[in-house]
């Protein structure tokens, strides 16, 4: 049952926190101030705290960020003065109103509790209930931003983070055991986090079409070299696609007339089986990557109109417009050819991927060919191993 100076605060805190704290108050906002009160309850009465003592710790709790109202750095000591206004206007107890302030002050960094209530309060502090501690980095890291002034790069906001999970301790084992798991999750991440970053510092940058130095708009030899390029690429994906056409018609044939000429043999000579699976196999395994190296790429059929801007895509490839209706299509291509840059950009764009589609093609044409090539070698010594030695045993 929560007693009348608790209904009283709650009521009075929640008006407090609603009409004090601002946006910006993205971690310590009311919603953190109702977490940390329901955690200080939870490991209270897991630790069977007296009625009395759940009563301090739950104004405790109310009561400890309502500085922010005031105040961004040393809130704590308007909290104090809050509650202590507040509790004696309610006529509380002086001694109980000293308590209150003691767990109060327990929630400043560095200040270490000596007590089982005040290492509840310590603790129920650090909560992780309904967010992570990496969704509270990022809100307490705005408010830093905007109230004190305080602006780390991403590098240092992480080191930061390292350093406060590695020396902060849970001073209960209820609490260990609620959040600890959330605490090194978080501190793996963190890592990760700070590990991808020092790789990045060192990885190449992506190198854009105008640090080439030249326009291809502009230059009639790059035109002529891009269109020759262009040119060969498609000569040579009708090549690939001819190729793998052939792949196709002459496994479809051997399924169709030599398997069945092997398999009105096995009655006579059931070790035929064994050159007749090389063969059935080689002609599936042939057929897949055949079909494969023919299979049309994926596409999505529409384009993000800001992406053209950025020059991270092109119109004039169908399969990134025709599901575009006309208008955005035309609003689209009217900022590709108005733009010199972003013209360059759709043309090594279209030049690029082409060229990587062709790639794919002759890889897979390769493996196919050289499953071939292997399957009717093993095909053929399979056979004759038969006929020389099947027969004996």
């Amino acid at each position: 049952m929560k007693t009348q100076i608790v209904k009283n605060a709650n009521d009075y805190v929640i008006d407090l926190l609603s009409k004090g704290l601002t946006p910006d108050h993205r971690y310590h906002d009311l919603a953190h101030t109702r977490s940390v009160r329901d955690a200080a309850q939870d490991l209270g009465k897991r630790y069977q705290l007296e009625d009395q003592e759940l009563e301090l710790l739950e104004l405790a709790a109310l009561f400890h960020d309502t500085g922010f109202t005031k105040t961004y750095n040393g809130h704590e000591e308007v909290s104090k003065k809050i509650a202590e206004a507040f509790l004696a206007q309610e006529n509380y107890p002086p001694e109980r109103i000293a308590e209150v302030k003691d767990l109060i002050e327990m929630t400043k960094v560095g200040v270490e509790p000596k007590t089982l209530i005040q290492k509840v309060m310590k603790d129920a502090d650090f909560n992780t209930n309904g967010s992570t501690y990496l969704e509270k980095s990022d809100a307490l890291r705005h408010e830093w931003e905007v109230f004190s002034n305080i602006n780390m790069t991403d590098k240092e906001w992480l080191k930061n983070n390292l350093a406060f999970w590695g020396q902060h301790q849970f001073y209960t084992g209820e609490a260990q055991a609620l959040y600890g798991k959330e605490k090194r999750k978080t501190l793996k991440k963190t890592k990760k986090r700070l590990e991808k970053l020092e790789e990045d510092k060192y990885a190449p940058q992506p190198l854009a079409v105008e640090d080439l130095g030249f326009s291809i708009s502009k230059s009639k030899s790059a035109q002529m070299m891009f269109k020759t390029t262009l040119r060969n690429q498609i000569d040579l994906t009708n090549i690939a696609d001819n190729k793998a056409n052939i792949m196709l018609s002459i496994n479809s044939l051997l399924i169709t007339i030599g398997i069945p000429i092997l398999a009105s043999n096995l009655e006579k000579s059931p070790n035929l089986i064994y050159p007749a699976g090389v063969l059935l196999l080689t002609c599936i395994l042939s057929i897949v990557y055949a079909t494969t190296a023919t299979r049309p790429v994926k596409m999505e059929g529409f384009t993000d109109l800001d992406k053209i801007k950025e020059g991270k895509t092109n119109l004039f490839f169908f399969g990134n417009f025709y599901k575009m209706n006309r208008e955005d299509y035309l609003r689209g291509l009217t900022t590709v050819t108005n733009d010199e840059s972003t013209l360059d950009h759709s043309i090594v764009n279209d030049l690029y991927f082409l060229g990587r589609t062709l790639g794919n093609k002759y890889r897979r044409l390769r493996i196919t060919y050289g499953i071939f090539m292997i399957g009717m070698v093993a095909t053929v010594l399979v056979f004759l191993a038969t006929i020389l030695f099947g027969g004996k045993g």
